[in-house]
């Protein structure tokens, strides 16, 4: 094939694909309003935006782990919308299961909709004494362990008895702890207590010295930082067997989470409530 040939092959090529770019976007323009637009292939965009003085329009994202901080900046930036943009609705999405918040700045509406991505966030950080009430959550721990995690965290512990109300002193009941034995009584029983597991029924495992040993711990803590301080309860049972252990467990921490997650939105209702800015529960996606 001659070289006039492939010439001709070519330039009928590139010929067609203008032809067929143009329909495209006589297409396009009916259908999306002229907002897209057929590039014929191998050609680039180029964003000159970093080369301009200042930008198109103003974007960009604040993270924070603290309340008071997030709600600042949020109202000082609306405040600095306004004057321009009237603003009706600045949505506040709140995350109860991830303790998180988001701010849309500029995510507009159904009619005006923006391009969402100018946002803050507020993500919650845990305590250390709350971390430390999760990790032990559901934990099996020998004697001496959960001795010293009790001196260790006094400050935030009292110890209860198995009726749930009469308190313990925090001294003894370390000892009770450290001082658990083992006995065996020919007793038969059906009943099921704290720190009583009959293995058969001829055979009873019981803990001893059981005036002083904690069937309870209530745990206070601040959870969040900038949460009000919450009690905790955990419960305790003995596990037996050749060497003791004891297990503990939240009592009730599905609710507990409800509760902080209420508190978080409420105080994020409360912090916004002269500006535009209108919190839901859940999260959004805007999507691309």
């Amino acid at each position: 094939m001659s070289s006039d040939v492939l010439k001709d092959n070519s330039a009928l090529h590139e010929y067609t694909k203008i032809v067929q770019a143009k329909e495209i976007q006589e297409l396009l323009n009916a259908q999306a309003d002229g907002t897209a637009i057929a590039i014929p292939e191998g050609v680039k965009i180029a964003d000159l935006e970093q080369y301009l003085e200042n930008r198109r329009r103003y974007r960009g994202n604040m993270t924070t782990n603290l309340i008071d901080e997030f709600v600042e900046f949020v109202t000082a930036t609306t405040e600095q919308y306004t004057p321009t943009v009237h603003l009706d609705n600045v949505p506040c999405f709140v995350n109860a299961k991830q303790m998180t918040g988001e701010v849309f700045f500029n995510l507009g509406d159904i009619h005006e909709p923006g391009h969402g991505d100018h946002t803050a966030n507020l993500t919650m950080d845990k305590t250390e004494s709350f971390k430390e009430l999760l990790k032990i959550n559901g934990a099996k721990q020998d004697q001496r362990t959960l001795a010293e995690w009790m001196e260790d965290w006094r400050d935030h512990i009292e110890a209860l008895a198995e009726d749930g109300n009469t308190i313990l002193p925090i001294g003894p009941a370390v000892a009770a702890v450290r001082k658990i034995t083992i006995g065996a009584s020919s007793e038969t029983t059906s009943e099921t207590q704290t720190f009583s597991n009959h293995q058969s029924a001829m055979a009873e495992v019981e803990a001893k010295n059981r005036d002083q040993m904690p069937a309870f711990l209530r745990f206070t803590c601040e959870p969040y930082q900038g949460l009000q301080e919450r009690t905790f309860t955990l419960r305790l049972s003995l596990i037996t067997g050749e060497t003791p252990r004891i297990g503990l467990r939240i009592v009730r921490l599905e609710t507990a989470e409800e509760e902080m997650a209420q508190e978080l939105e409420e105080k994020l209702r409360t912090g916004f409530e002269d500006t535009p800015v209108r919190t839901f529960v859940g999260s959004f996606n805007p999507g691309k």
